[in-house]
């Protein structure tokens, strides 16, 4: 008698139906609905999961696959080509969505930081892969966000996003960029001057498609918070050499940490392999293939190493091998978290 009841239930579940999905409610009421699920449908759940930690995910992929040796050198000479930390940019497009825009229809303020994650993610894997054998992680400590221009509903923008500097957190910055018709990435737009090329003393690093900074920058150092400011809403205002207009720009603090214990930047970046010497990187892959994978040696084995006092201080020159951007960076951010203490 059951055994008919499942029977005929499973029967009625399974059959073709002609009789439409809840019949009492109109038809265009549904067509609304599924064009409003659709409309919604690149903030599903898990789909910023996906676009996040694709990048640590393929990477333990490929470790797993080739082997933990084989990735790392491979690793290591796409970073080559890349360029050191000072040098690489990582760059994600997206698409201003219906879901991610306002009432104004512009990409909403709220949405810029959700859409920066994956930039700084790729930049994390794509920069400091090695490190994160060692159970390290990055911790958020603050983010500083100035808005420039509007990025209107259906366009497309780049997240480019690179190291402004570090001390006891790496500072990443973060631009959105659109790039208007006739000025695609690949275009170059003559330069609003032809002045020499200076560090002012707030600069985080200029980007590779920068336009060169007014020569008063080197003539008046920044003092000030306020300064640091409309320095930076100047420099957005520039036009890119590429075309491109900055229309967000944004500074993120992360430090690192293993547990509990917080772990200088230059360790990580130690562990990361990012040497230029052969032998300190020989020294740092010996860590990684130890039994623990390095977790003793930073939760304090590192202050008694050899290398204790140099160690990542060699990484990261620019152009001209010089570490200035790093505390230049650094400083500015100071100025940033003392006009904060006003608060």
């Amino acid at each position: 008698m059951a055994v008919d009841a499942v029977r005929t239930l499973v029967r009625k579940l399974t059959a073709p139906s002609t009789s439409p999905l809840l019949p009492f409610i109109p038809k265009y009421i549904k067509v609304l609905f599924l064009l409003l699920i659709l409309a919604n449908s690149s903030s599903f759940p898990f789909l910023w999961h996906l676009r996040v930690w694709k990048y640590p995910l393929t990477a333990y992929y490929k470790a797993y696959t080739k082997g933990v040796n084989a990735f790392w050198r491979g690793w290591r000479k796409e970073v080559d080509k890349r360029g050191n930390i000072y040098q690489n940019r990582t760059k994600i497009r997206r698409i201003a969505l219906f879901d991610d825009c306002d009432y104004n229809m512009h990409l909403s303020n709220s949405s810029y930081p959700k859409a920066s994650d994956a930039g700084k993610m790729k930049w994390a894997i794509d920069n400091m892969a090695p490190c994160f054998a060692t159970g390290l992680f990055m911790a958020l400590g603050a983010s500083h966000w100035q808005y420039f221009k509007e990025i209107p509903i259906g366009s497309t923008y780049t997240i480019e996003t690179r190291l402004g500097g570090y001390g006891d957190k790496v500072h990443l910055v973060t631009e959105f960029i659109i790039y208007p018709k006739g000025k695609g990435k690949g275009k170059q737009s003559r330069p609003v001057s032809e002045a020499p090329k200076v560090n002012p003393n707030m600069s985080v690093p200029p980007s590779g498609t920068d336009t060169p900074v007014s020569a008063m920058a080197a003539v008046h150092p920044l003092k000030t918070p306020e300064e640091v400011v409309k320095r930076l809403a100047a420099r957005a205002r520039a036009p890119r050499a590429d075309g491109g207009v900055v229309c967000c720009l944004a500074v993120t603090d992360y430090c690192f940490k293993i547990g509990r214990i917080t772990i200088p930047p230059r360790v990580a970046f130690h562990l990361s392999l990012l040497s230029e010497d052969p032998d300190r990187r020989a020294h740092a892959l010996n860590i990684l293939r130890s039994k623990d994978h390095g977790a003793a040696f930073l939760r304090g084995g590192w202050r008694d190493d050899p290398l204790a006092d140099v160690m990542g201080k060699d990484i990261g020159p620019d152009e001209e091998g010089s570490f200035e951007w790093i505390q230049n960076g650094r400083e500015a951010m100071e100025l940033v978290g003392q006009g904060l203490s006003a608060f």
